[in-house]
């Protein structure tokens, strides 16, 4: 069965938890997942010293591994290279590309950077909605399509973000590609759900920051998919254990 583990908003910087790093590396070799999605925000505030630390993280990860960046892996205290080169200092020290994909064992995954230097993120650019339907049509037979993004797609009922004043258009059109699985992350809070157009949209919370909210703790998801059903375990960590443990698994009939 394909395995999935999602992580997001390391925030390697003065919030960042060294011990709960070195736990998520425990358990991923434990788990050995065929891949591993992170949404972005590796940074504080995109200082050199946390992308180095970023590297080094993904430096120790064996396993195939796609990475987007987030609002915090933008310079805040830079403006000109802010507004001119958003993200010079993200594919320098980490990945090359903002926008790319992974195929591996069973899984298709397309990242999309839904970041913009002065505006509120979770926009997708035209040329991004062109290039993304094109790598969902290439994708092999049978595997798993998934898009990652750092903002979501839902809210709750509350405010939308200024990039999807009509979210549930988005749905749609990704669920005519083909799309099963979404994966975000941004606001610090778990959350799983599965839209009437049947994909499941996972948002993973802090890994790793001490900059947990709403009573939520650091936590990750792994992802589990068979014929039938998609599972989501999303992992919490337990400070009296000293490990992340599984806090809630809700699993999802597939729709396609």
């Amino acid at each position: 069965m394909p395995t999935l583990i999602h992580l997001s908003d390391l925030h390697f910087g003065s919030v960042h938890i060294p011990r709960l790093s070195e736990r998520i590396l425990q358990d991923i070799a434990a788990l050995n997942p065929d891949a591993i999605v992170i949404s972005g925000d590796f940074t504080l505030r995109a200082r050199p010293q946390e992308f180095l630390a970023a590297r080094a993280f993904l430096d120790r990860l064996a396993q195939p591994t796609l990475a987007i960046p987030g609002n915090h892996d933008q310079p805040l205290f830079h403006p000109f290279e802010r507004l001119t080169r958003p993200f010079a200092r993200y594919r320098h020290y980490l990945c090359p590309e903002t926008d790319s994909t992974l195929a591996v064992a069973g899984w298709f995954i397309v990242g999309l950077n839904d970041n913009r230097p002065i505006l509120p993120g979770g926009f997708w650019s035209r040329a991004q909605r062109a290039w993304l339907e094109e790598q969902l049509a290439r994708a092999p037979h049978g595997a798993v399509k998934v898009v990652a993004t750092h903002h979501h797609l839902l809210w709750e009922g509350k405010w939308r973000p200024a990039g999807f004043w009509y979210p549930s258009r988005a749905l749609a059109w990704l669920a005519r590609g083909g799309v099963e699985l979404v994966l975000n992350g941004h606001t610090h809070t778990p959350h799983v759900a599965q839209t009437r157009e049947g994909i499941v949209v996972a948002r993973a919370g802090t890994a790793t920051s001490s900059r947990t909210r709403h009573g939520q703790g650091n936590s990750y998801h792994l992802i589990v998919v068979d014929e039938r059903q998609i599972a989501v375990f999303t992992r919490e960590y337990d400070a009296r254990a000293d490990a992340f443990v599984t806090a809630r698994a809700t699993t999802f009939e597939r729709k396609g």
